[in-house]
């Protein structure tokens, strides 16, 4: 079995395995509300909503699988659900009212993504499919990839033309389903868990899993819009997991070992002390003032802008 093949089946199992605490601790992924008025928390069978403001609790949804991605729409409050169960799905928070979104055949998936208008919702599964449906539901279009590999990351161009969907290449679609770029992300063979475009459309940011056992480190890399290496960053002691631009779109902050701060050109800002509590969701609170990490261990943690701790949420 090669190298990069066990890697990918490491990843596609690390909800079982992977040496991760116990099942129930962990928080997969968090992201504020585009009004800040919700803050949403993907666990193990369950979405938490805390108050954006106050962090009181609000609600919380059953979920039959591992929440690994939430995704808001971009101005309504209707969150898009990634999983581990057959479908993905959307709940408008408003009325609790949940849609199914049904592709070619049921599907786990940790990939799905808005586009900018807030019209179409674009999953990327862990069997290679990538399908669109638009915002009620109807499914438009499956995208077919060449291979078995699956993806774990996913994210829509911010002028809405083009997707781009992470696996052992990086692939770029239009939104007709059509192969436009399929590139290398680095010499080796690791695995991508995160991609976000910047909001200027001009370039996107890739973080990778690296691999110690072979000297290869984590990677944060920098691509412009006609998928130019521009930047490399070396710096983190385990995988990138997340990232995400502030509203302002100067800082990108990813999760890892540490919550890091950089600046739009990869220069590091902040960052807080790294632990072995690796984080997995981060998200900005639309003002700009707070950021949002959940981890391994089952925290969820608001920090400032300076990457300092400010308090800890529980349910």
């Amino acid at each position: 079995m090669s190298r990069y093949l066990l890697l990918f089946i490491l990843c596609l199992a690390e909800f079982m395995l992977f040496g991760q605490p116990p099942k129930d601790l962990i928080y997969w992924t968090a992201q504020w509300s585009p009004d800040g008025k919700y803050l949403a928390i993907g666990a193990n069978e369950e979405i938490l909503i805390f108050d954006g403001q106050t962090f009181e609790k609000v609600k919380k949804y059953h979920d039959d699988a591992h929440v690994e991605r939430v995704r808001w729409h971009p101005d309504k409050n209707i969150l898009a659900v990634a999983d581990t169960g057959p479908y993905t799905r959307l709940i408008d928070v408003y009325t609790d009212q949940t849609t199914y979104l049904k592709g070619e055949h049921p599907n786990p998936s940790r990939a799905v993504v808005w586009n900018p208008e807030g019209t179409m919702i674009a999953n990327a599964d862990y069997e290679g499919v990538t399908t669109i449906w638009d915002i009620d539901g109807k499914k438009l279009r499956a995208i077919p990839k060449e291979n078995s590999k699956g993806y774990v990351a996913i994210d829509w161009h911010p002028l809405g033309k083009e997707i781009i969907a992470l696996s052992e290449f990086i692939r770029v679609y239009d939104q007709d389903g059509n192969l436009l770029k399929k590139i290398a992300h680095r010499d080796e063979k690791v695995l991508m868990l995160c991609v976000e475009w910047h909001p200027s459309g001009d370039f996107f940011v890739i973080g990778d899993y690296g691999d110690y056992d072979f000297g290869y480190p984590p990677l944060l890399r920098f691509w412009d819009r006609e998928f130019n290496l521009i930047k490399t960053v070396r710096h983190s002691k385990a995988e990138y997991r997340n990232l995400d631009w502030s509203p302002d779109a100067e800082k990108l902050a990813t999760a890892s070992d540490a919550l890091r701060i950089w600046s739009k050109g990869g220069e590091l800002i902040a960052e807080s002390t790294s632990s072995d509590d690796y984080l997995w969701g981060i998200g900005w609170r639309p003002d700009g003032k707070y950021l949002v990490t959940s981890s391994s261990l089952g925290k969820i943690q608001i920090w400032n802008k300076d990457a300092q701790l400010v308090r800890e949420l529980e349910w």
